[in-house]
């Protein structure tokens, strides 16, 4: 791999890859511009290496996961403990007075 430029294939074996197209996408989501010599000369998308090590430089690895937001608990209360006063508001909260 002492190219600037390596093919699909190559990219895969340099990321440790399966498959060519599966170094195609995982390129694509780091957003390494790939250059298309398709026109000239007929030798397809390659990428610049130097443009590989610096997606790969910017992955950033957090050894701990992010803490769990804990909801807040509701509280069950009993209808026939409330006060007459929460009562009468919790049941005219939504309708209209009669």
């Amino acid at each position: 791999m002492l190219a600037s430029l390596i093919n699909k294939e190559q990219a895969a074996e340099y990321l440790g890859l399966k498959t060519a197209e599966a170094a195609e996408k995982r390129l694509a989501r780091l957003g390494v511009k790939k250059y298309d010599f398709g026109l000239v000369g007929g030798k397809g998308i390659r990428y610049r290496l130097a443009d590989i090590d610096d997606a790969l430089s910017r992955i950033v690895i957090d050894p701990t996961p992010p803490a769990k937001k804990k909801k807040p608990k509701k509280h069950e209360q009993n209808f026939f403990t409330l006060s007459v006063k929460e009562q009468k508001a919790l049941l005219t909260a939504g309708g209209v007075t009669q």
